[in-house]
């Protein structure tokens, strides 16, 4: 979760940028937030904002309703091609450890 405001703006860019990705590679497909959440590891709460401030979510008989504006994806798809492909990362260059806080130190009688 973002901790300020710009960081804020920063994740919703992502979450914006990975939702239209994700919607274009499913058309046709029935989906659900649930399904989205649990395949694109987004709160659901994420999930609905974005497509909320995207005009793609509807609020029907007590359900979010995913709209998918085709106008919508399409201006994303295209926005894609201008801007290129992303960079592919290799994910076996990347080494990481969590971090592990020391144990709390106890004082010596």
């Amino acid at each position: 979760k973002p901790l300020s405001d710009l960081g804020l703006i920063s994740y919703r860019s992502y979450w914006k940028d990975v939702l239209l990705a994700y919607l274009c590679s499913r058309p046709g497909t029935t989906l659900s937030i649930k399904d989205i959440s649990q395949e694109m590891a987004i709160n659901s709460y994420d999930i609905v904002s974005t497509l909320q401030a995207l005009g793609m979510m509807k609020y029907w008989k007590g359900k979010h309703i995913i709209l998918k504006k085709q106008d919508v994806l399409e201006e994303y798809e295209e926005r894609v091609k201008r801007r290129g492909k992303m960079p592919k990362i290799d994910q076996s260059c990347l080494k990481w450890t969590p971090f592990v806080p020391p144990a709390p130190s106890t004082p010596s009688s």
